[in-house]
C-alpha cells in the first residue's frame, strides 16, 4: 500500500472513529476538543486526522470558534426539529413504495427484525433498540428502490441518530414505538402505501417528542444545579 493510500485509509478510519464518539456521546455536546487529544486518543497523525476533522466540521459534528478551538456541536431543539420533520418527509415517502414493493421475504425479515426490536426494548437493551430500528427501517429503504429520497435521508441519519442515542442516554423511548412500527408494518403487509407514509411520518414526529422531552428534561435538571 502505497503513503498516500494508507494516509486515506487512515482519515477515514479517524473520521469514523471521532462521528461514532460524538453521535455516542463520548465527547459530549459543546465539549472543547483539541487536536493533539485526538491525535493520542486514536494514535495517529497529525495530518490525516486534520482532513476528518475538516470532514466532520463540513457536516456540522465538530464547530470551529471564533477563537480557532474546537468544539462538539451542540444540541438543539431548533435542529432536532428540522431534521426530524425533513426525516418524515423522506421516510414517509419510502415506507409508501416500500408497501408497494415489499415481497413476502421481505416481510418475514422485516417480522424477524420488530421481535428483535421488541425484545430490546422490553430487557431494556436500549442501544439494541436504537440498533434494530435502523436496522428496520434501513431495510424499508432498501427495499422502496428510492435511490434519491435514500441519498437525502443518508445525509441527515448521522445527526439523526446522534438525537436518538441522546435519549437512550437521558431516559428511555415511549412504550408507544413498539405499537407504531407494528402499525407500519402492517400497513407494508396489507400493502397499503398511504397508511404506512402516515404511520411512518408519525413514528418519526412521535419519536422528535420524546427527543425535545429529553432536551427539556436535561436543560431544567441543569439549572436545578445552578
Amino acid at each position: 500500500m502505497s503513503m498516500m493510500q494508507n494516509r486515506c485509509l487512515t482519515k477515514d478510519i479517524a473520521y469514523s472513529q471521532i462521528k461514532q464518539k460524538i453521535t455516542y456521546g463520548e465527547l459530549k455536546p459543546d465539549q472543547v476538543v483539541r487536536e493533539e487529544q485526538l491525535s493520542k486518543m486514536l494514535r495517529i497523525s497529525r495530518t490525516p486526522l486534520r482532513h476528518a476533522v475538516q470532514m466532520l466540521e463540513m457536516e456540522e459534528f465538530l464547530v470551529r470558534q471564533p477563537n480557532g478551538r474546537l468544539k462538539v456541536a451542540s444540541i438543539t431543539k431548533e435542529e432536532v426539529e428540522e431534521i426530524f420533520m425533513i426525516r418524515s418527509m423522506l421516510e414517509g415517502n419510502i415506507a409508501n413504495k416500500a408497501a408497494k414493493t415489499a415481497t413476502k421475504h421481505d416481510i418475514a425479515l422485516l417480522t424477524e427484525m420488530l421481535e428483535k426490536l421488541r425484545q430490546s426494548f422490553r430487557l431494556g437493551y436500549i442501544q439494541e433498540f436504537v440498533s434494530y430500528g435502523n436496522e428496520f427501517h434501513d431495510y424499508l429503504a432498501e427495499i422502496s428502490g428510492l435511490k434519491t429520497s435514500v441519498k437525502l435521508l443518508s445525509m441527515i441519519k448521522d445527526h439523526a441518530n446522534r438525537y436518538c442515542h441522546f435519549v437512550s442516554m437521558y431516559g428511555k423511548w415511549n412504550d408507544q414505538a413498539d405499537e407504531e412500527h407494528h402499525l407500519i408494518l402492517q400497513s407494508i403487509k396489507s400493502k397499503d402505501g398511504a397508511s404506512a407514509e402516515r404511520a411512518m411520518k408519525n413514528h418519526i414526529l412521535s419519536s422528535l417528542n420524546d427527543v425535545i422531552k429529553r432536551l427539556e428534561d436535561k436543560e431544567r435538571s441543569e439549572k436545578g444545579r445552578v
